[in-house]
C-alpha cells in the first residue's frame, strides 16, 4: 500500500488550494482574537452555530503591514473598531496553505457595511425584545428631581469625555453645586457589558445617595459604540431606580442604551449642559413664581392705595355735597311751606269773607231795613203769633224806631 509523507500531503493540499483559489474570496466570520506586532496583525477566526456559542469552524489569518496601512487610510476610525475580539466581519482573503503552518487567510480588504449591518440586525432584535418585555420606556417613567445635585457617573477616569463633563458641571455660569461619584468601567471592547452592568448594580445598592446616573464616554465610530447595543446593559437600565442619562459620544445614530435611557445627549459636555439647564429651568420657574407673587402683592397694594385715596377724596367732597343737598332740600321745603301757608291763608280768608258776609246778612238792623219788624216783650223776642198774650204790651221794633202796642181781647 502506497503512502505519503506529511510534507507530501501538505504540499499536495497546497497545490490543490493554489489551483482552485487563484483569486481572493470574500468570507464571513467572527474575530475571536487579535494580536498586533510591528504593524502586522495576527487574527483567529471562528464561525458559531446560529443562536449558540458552539464553534463549527475555525481558522487563522494575518494582515500584513502594507495592507494594514491601506485599510487604515480607507476605513479611518472604523479600522480599529473592526479589528476587535467578537466583531462579525466580511473579509477579502487570499487562501494560503503552508506545509508547516497549515491554512492561513491573508487579509486584503474588509467590508465595514457587513459588520454594521450585522450590528443593526442585532440592535433591532434587542429593541424588539425589550418592547415585548415592556422594558423599552421604563426608565423614562421615573420622575427626575426638580434639582439634580448628586450624580453617579459611569465612565473611565482617564477618558477625555469624563474630564470635560466634570469641568463643565464644576464651573457652570450659575454657580450651581454638583457632587459626583465615579464608577469606573470599560466603555468599549469585550468588557463593556460586564463592567457597565456591574457599575449599574453597584449604584443601585446605593441609590439613596444619588439623584441621577450618567453614562459618558468620548467620541468614536459607530462600531466603537457597538458595546452599547447590548441587551443586558439595556435591561439593567430598564430596572434602574434612578433616571439614567446617556452621553456616549455619537452624532447621528442612537444605541439601544440611548433609547432605553431617560434622556440621551450627543456628548458628555452636552449631558453636563442638560443637567445645568434642568436646574436653571427650575430656578427660572421659582423666579417667575416669585415675580408673579410680587406683582400680585404690588397690585393689591396699589388697589388699596387707590381705594384709600378715593375714600379721602370722598371725605373731602362729601360734607359739602351733604350740605348742598340738604340746603336744596330745605329750600324746597321752604318753598313748599310758603306755598301751602299762602294757600291755607287764602282758603281761610275766603272762609272768613263768607262768614263775614253771612254775619252781615244776618244783622237785625239790615233785616229791619228791608221792611221787617221785630216784636219784643221785655228782653224776649216774640217769633210766633200764639205767643202774643191779651192785654199785654209789646214793643214793635222798626229800623227807624220803636212803637209800643197792646193787644186787647177783641183783637
Amino acid at each position: 500500500m502506497s503512502s505519503y509523507t506529511l510534507f507530501e500531503l501538505n504540499e499536495y493540499i497546497k497545490r490543490v488550494i493554489a489551483l482552485n483559489f487563484q483569486e481572493p474570496v470574500w468570507i464571513e466570520c467572527e474575530i475571536s482574537q487579535v494580536k498586533e506586532s510591528r504593524g502586522n496583525f495576527y487574527l483567529d477566526f471562528v464561525q458559531k452555530k446560529e443562536d449558540s456559542d458552539e464553534v463549527v469552524a475555525q481558522s487563522s489569518g494575518y494582515l500584513w503591514y502594507k495592507s494594514a496601512l491601506f485599510l487604515k487610510k480607507k476605513l479611518g476610525d472604523l479600522f480599529a473598531a473592526l479589528l476587535k475580539d467578537g466583531t462579525a466581519v466580511k473579509i477579502k482573503v487570499y487562501i494560503e496553505f503552508h506545509e508547516r503552518y497549515g491554512l492561513k487567510l491573508n487579509i486584503e480588504d474588509i467590508d465595514p457595511s457587513f459588520t454594521i449591518g450585522q450590528l443593526e440586525m442585532l440592535r433591532q432584535k434587542i429593541i424588539q425584545r425589550l418592547k415585548e418585555e415592556g422594558k423599552l420606556n421604563s426608565n423614562k417613567l421615573i420622575p427626575i428631581p426638580s434639582v439634580v445635585q448628586k450624580i453617579a457617573v459611569i465612565s473611565s477616569e482617564t477618558a477625555a469625555g469624563y474630564i470635560d463633563f466634570v469641568q463643565q458641571i464644576q464651573h457652570n455660569i450659575y454657580g450651581y453645586q454638583f457632587t459626583h461619584t465615579l464608577f469606573s468601567a470599560a466603555l468599549q471592547g469585550s468588557n463593556t457589558e460586564k463592567e457597565v452592568t456591574a457599575a449599574l448594580m453597584n449604584i443601585y445598592e446605593r441609590a439613596d445617595e444619588f439623584d441621577i446616573i450618567v453614562i459618558i464616554r468620548g467620541g468614536g465610530s459607530k462600531l466603537d459604540l457597538a458595546g452599547f447595543d447590548n441587551y443586558l446593559i439595556a435591561h439593567t437600565i430598564s430596572v434602574s431606580p434612578l433616571p439614567v442619562i446617556a452621553g456616549i459620544g455619537h452624532e447621528i445614530d442612537l444605541t439601544v442604551t440611548d433609547i432605553v435611557s431617560y434622556f440621551s445627549a450627543k456628548t458628555p459636555t452636552a449631558v453636563a449642559a442638560w443637567l445645568i439647564d434642568h436646574n436653571a429651568g427650575f430656578e427660572s420657574k421659582i423666579s417667575d413664581k416669585a415675580s408673579q407673587i410680587l406683582q400680585s402683592a404690588q397690585q393689591i397694594v396699589r388697589n388699596h392705595i387707590l381705594f384709600v385715596n378715593q375714600m379721602i377724596s370722598g371725605l373731602a367732597v362729601l360734607p359739602s355735597e351733604i350740605i348742598s343737598r340738604n340746603a336744596m332740600f330745605l329750600e324746597n321745603q321752604m318753598s313748599k311751606l310758603a306755598f301751602f301757608a299762602e294757600s291755607k291763608i287764602r282758603s281761610h280768608k275766603d272762609k272768613l269773607t263768607l262768614i263775614e258776609k253771612t254775619i252781615e246778612l244776618s244783622d237785625p238792623e239790615n233785616i229791619l231795613k228791608k221792611g221787617y219788624t221785630l216784636v219784643r216783650h221785655g228782653n224776649n223776642i216774640i217769633t210766633k203769633a200764639v205767643d202774643i198774650i191779651d192785654d199785654t204790651r209789646y214793643v214793635i221794633v222798626f229800623s227807624d224806631g220803636n212803637v209800643s202796642v197792646k193787644k186787647d181781647k177783641n183783637g
